[in-house]
């Protein structure tokens, strides 16, 4: 009998070690699977029976595997990768989408400053006119949308055009207009729209030359070197540019009688074709051309060759800025918004002002949201919160401003200009539930943010604005008898301490129309309660109650109306003339008001000087 030896049947070293190694892998797989269904029944478990949080661990494990297939691509896939494309390749690729991208101009930082101080002027000049107890329109959603996208660019660090140098083509008069044109090579390109100015727009697309001719049209009205007439010949009177208050004419002789009536330069944008001989009138009449063909008469030719726009003064090619016809809609419509919120005031309607708050009386207030000034939260008694979180106190200022529609979706989006993790924003709430517990001001059953499940975002009844406070206080001042409405008024105006949301950079309250609205309704509580005062004789009372008014908006010409009176009251005509020169000084040094005085304050100067000169004299006399 033959026996067969144990070295027979031995497996080789290495495939010993494979099996081993398998074996290992097998119990470690298994081990994450079973780890990963333990955690999900867990997760199910403490979320829908305790509803407590549960962090798992076997996603480390997962997310470990993840990052090893990434960061590990296979060696056959790195030769593919680095064989498919050639460094020549990709210059030339880079080089053509530098040459052919469409730069919008809403990303140019001059233009969008030039937007948005008209929009500040045009709204500082609103406001002024508004009178007392009227209530301004809320804005559209793409009007606040508009202006939030604006102000995000300005407020970016770095934003295109700072990344650029800025390069000025020749002047074609002695007072050249320069208005940004678009990039060429790593410069801002101006043009010069000033007079003797001929520029012509030619290509093989209609629509990029009709974007490239709304980008100069909203260049030249808010970031042109000076001030010009915009003009636009086209047959067609219904343009997206109207709405931006450009002028359209159907004819050159009525371009031609314009003209003499104008009192700056003016630059015509013709959208249909114009003749070499209707040039030469026009730039005789003292216009400047813009158009969409190729002329003979042109000092500056941008013109669509080789798949680049070039210029006709230089060889480098362009990427000009252009604006479509569905954003100049959106532009007119921000600017319609921003006038008709101040021509269009509607009345206060009690039912609606009686709900800002759910709570019955309004000064049980547990936590106060201070906005007419810095932004801070305090207590009751006074005593400043802080929090750990610099979002929290304009989470909290954004709530009280939002009570009828405080969503989740919404606050993310008015307080972060781009995507944030949903952490983020959990760990914001979390800091107000988590800082404002520790008051003990609610029962144990009782939350400040409630959790919810949806896209609601509630938060208590007792979390209650300055804003609304005031507003309540002017609300139950109409029904209340001469010296408790004073009293009343006073108590809402000591929370003024300067201009809304002083001191921060929050975009939504200026978007949103919030601030304008905070602003009117301080100056509604300082007029009524100073003319409460003149008429009861309190002429202290009147001084300061307007001097609360003036904090907010400096050149209002109603309050330093009331205070010329209360001076008048006490026979003080050197106090009327100084507060009527106080006014002068206000309005010369606001760039949003009017240069010249108000002909209603003039008047009442006037009035109240001849009155105190007739009283002296009759009192002479006698």
């Amino acid at each position: 009998m033959s026996f067969v030896s144990d070295d027979q049947f031995a497996l080789p070293e290495t495939q010993q070690a494979i099996n081993i190694l398998a074996l290992a892998l097998g119990v470690v797989i298994l081990f994450i699977v079973a780890h990963t269904v333990f955690d999900s029944l867990c997760y199910l478990a403490f979320r829908f029976k305790f509803r407590q949080s549960f962090v798992p661990r076997s996603w480390l494990f997962i997310v470990g595997a993840s990052l090893w297939t990434l960061l590990t691509p296979a060696r056959s896939q790195a030769v593919d990768i680095s064989q498919s494309v050639s460094p020549i390749e990709v210059k030339s690729a880079s080089q053509k989408n530098q040459f052919n991208k469409v730069n919008s101009l809403f990303t140019c930082s001059v233009v969008v400053a030039g937007i948005l101080l008209e929009i500040g002027k045009i709204r500082g000049r609103q406001l002024c006119k508004l009178e007392v107890h009227s209530r301004l329109n809320h804005p559209s959603a793409p009007a606040i949308l508009t202006e939030l996208s604006l102000r995000a660019t300005r407020n970016s660090l770095v934003t295109d055009c700072e990344k650029y140098e800025q390069n000025f083509l020749l002047a074609n008069s002695d007072s050249p207009i320069y208005v940004p044109l678009g990039l060429r090579d790593s410069h801002l390109q101006f043009v010069d729209l000033g007079r003797n100015s001929v520029v012509s727009i030619s290509g093989n697309n209609q629509t990029e030359q009709l974007s490239v001719l709304n980008a100069l049209i909203i260049s030249a009205l808010f970031a042109s070197s000076k001030k010009s007439n915009i003009m636009l010949y086209s047959q067609n009177s219904h343009q997206p540019t109207n709405n931006i208050g450009v002028f359209t004419v159907s004819s050159i002789a009525e371009l031609i009688q314009s003209a003499k009536t104008a009192n700056f330069q003016s630059v015509v944008f013709c959208r249909d074709e114009v003749s070499d001989d209707e040039v030469m009138q026009l730039c005789d009449s003292g216009f400047s051309v813009v158009c969409l063909h190729p002329t003979t008469k042109s000092t500056t030719e941008l013109y669509f060759d080789d798949s680049s726009w070039h210029l006709s003064s230089c060889a480098d090619s362009i990427a000009p800025f252009s604006l479509a016809a569905s954003q100049v809609a959106l532009l007119g419509e921000l600017l319609t918004d921003v006038v008709r919120c101040g021509n269009e005031p509607i009345a206060r309607q009690a039912d609606q002002t009686n709900s800002i708050v759910a709570i019955e009386n309004i000064e049980d207030y547990k936590i106060l949201v201070r906005t007419l000034g810095p932004v801070e939260i305090q207590l009751a008694d006074g005593t400043a919160v802080e929090f750990e979180k610099s979002k929290t106190k304009e989470l909290l200022a954004w709530l009280t401003n939002h009570r009828s529609r405080p969503t989740r979706s919404a606050a993310r989006t008015a307080l972060w200009e781009f995507t944030v993790a949903d952490a983020t924003f959990t760990n914001v709430v979390s800091d107000i539930r988590r800082t404002l517990k520790q008051t003990e001001l609610l029962s144990p059953l009782e939350e400040w943010i409630p959790r919810t499940f949806s896209d609601h975002l509630p938060f208590h009844q007792s979390i209650v604005s300055d804003g609304e406070v005031l507003s309540k206080c002017i609300d139950k001042a109409q029904n209340l008898p001469l010296d408790a409405a004073v009293a009343e008024l006073h108590s809402g105006l000591e929370l003024v301490r300067d201009l809304p949301f002083a001191g921060t950079d929050y975009l939504w309250p200026d978007a949103e129309g919030i601030t304008s609205q905070l602003v009117m309704t301080v100056i509604t509580a300082a007029t009524m309660s100073a003319e409460l005062d003149l008429n009861r004789g309190k002429v202290d009372g009147v001084f300061w109650a307007t001097a609360q008014g003036l904090k907010v908006l400096g050149a209002h010409e109603e309050l330093f109306a009331l205070r010329m009176k209360a001076h008048a009251l006490q026979g003080d005509l050197a106090g009327v003339q100084f507060e009527f020169d106080s006014y002068t000084r206000a309005i010369n040094s606001d760039s949003y008001s009017f240069s010249e005085p108000s002909p209603k304050l003039v008047s009442l100067l006037n009035q109240l000087t001849n009155n105190q000169v007739a009283e002296k004299s009759a009192s002479l006399s006698r």
